[in-house]
């Protein structure tokens, strides 16, 4: 049974908000809906460091300064957003945070920053924004394979990544058909400054078994995600086999890890000698 099987409709470009815009990922995809004539209103904590990436404009663009860690910051541009009186078509949530750390190293404040931007804030800003949203509106949950496969060393980004996808299944059941549509897309690595900084920090090995995914590449997918019917998207598409394979089958995960680390670490070293030619 497909819990995202909501009838195909395709949308003309219109409102659309957004979290995550100073990331490789979140600026790809304002451009591509900004190319294809999309009004597009990111919520970030650095608008200038936006609106200086973002070049395409052939739609509307603005920036608001939106700070996810603080629920009270997230009511009032909520609030602000609906007294526009400006229906949502498209609400992607493509924030996240990650801090590598063993269960022993974790810190409450670790644990809040990530629960808080990766879990809490989709969760209250989905809520608040749901009057604001047009008819068959879709709303895109940018998640993790870490949302369905437990990532060694980075426990409370896997849980709130697993509580996410929780969130975003039960969500689909509340809505009928052609009412709003919603979708997850669950990402391997992507070759952004957040993987760069995950992997300064100890970030899981595992990370570079296949060769990271382009941001523009996932964009491209996210915004074509967003033209369809609500549904569970992997990429890539193996590694959502997998991983669904280890959650039937816990010891799978287990027993493949030292291959897989191997692996990892050939491709770590493939991915760092990419960057240091590319510089040059």
């Amino acid at each position: 049974m497909n819990f995202f099987s909501f009838k195909k409709r395709a949308l003309r470009p219109s409102f659309a908000v957004m979290t995550g815009g100073t990331g490789g990922i979140g600026c790809e995809v304002a451009e591509i809906l900004l190319e294809q004539g999309w009004d597009v209103l990111l919520l970030t904590r650095r608008p200038s460091k936006v609106e200086e990436q973002i070049s395409s404009k052939n739609g509307r663009f603005e920036a608001v300064f939106c700070d996810l860690t603080r629920p009270v910051d997230l009511e009032a541009v909520s609030d602000a957003i609906i007294k526009r009186k400006k229906p949502i078509g498209l609400l992607i949530h493509c924030a996240g945070k990650i801090q590598p750390e063993s269960a022993r190293n974790i810190t409450r404040v670790s644990l809040e920053e990530q629960t808080t931007i990766n879990l809490t804030s989709p969760i209250l800003m989905t809520s608040q924004l749901l009057p604001a949203l047009s008819s068959n509106a879709h709303i895109v949950f940018v998640n993790s394979i870490a949302g369905i496969m437990p990532l060694q060393g980075s426990s409370v980004y896997s849980a709130t990544k697993f509580g996410l996808r929780g969130f975003a299944r039960s969500l689909a059941l509340e809505f009928k058909p052609k009412t709003i549509r919603i979708s997850s897309i669950f990402l391997g690595a992507v070759d952004t400054p957040m993987l760069e900084q995950e992997t300064r920090d100890g970030g899981s090995i595992l990370n570079f078994v296949n060769k990271p995914l382009s941001a523009r590449h996932v964009a491209s997918i996210i915004v074509r995600t967003s033209a369809g019917s609500g549904r569970e998207v992997f990429m890539p598409r193996l590694d959502g086999v997998f991983a669904h394979a280890c959650l039937i089958m816990p010891w799978l995960l287990r027993i493949t890890t030292p291959i897989l680390e191997k692996v990892g670490r050939i491709g770590l070293k493939r991915f760092q000698k990419h960057k240091v030619t590319s510089s040059q």
